[in-house]
């Protein structure tokens, strides 16, 4: 496990809670469940914990996320 971030949180265990989210909406239609991971994501986390997963997707890659919050966090980039 590497070391936590600036909000305190590895990112391994950010990872691990987007595909708790993920887990979720499983049930859920794909497009719906995307939005509203999105939207749990974009809600319910602070901006450095985003900030900290994407710099942590970028070294190693979205195969650590479940397909559906893998485009979910690809949204919530764009936006």
């Amino acid at each position: 496990m590497t070391s936590p971030g600036a909000h305190g949180t590895p990112p391994e265990k950010l990872v691990h809670m987007a595909n708790q989210i993920g887990d979720f909406f499983k049930s859920y239609p794909e497009d719906t469940a995307v939005e509203g991971i999105r939207e749990h994501i974009a809600k319910f986390w602070n901006r450095k914990m985003r900030d900290e997963l994407f710099a942590h997707l970028k070294t190693d890659g979205t195969n650590s996320l479940q397909p559906m919050v893998a485009k979910a966090v690809e949204k919530l980039q764009i936006k």
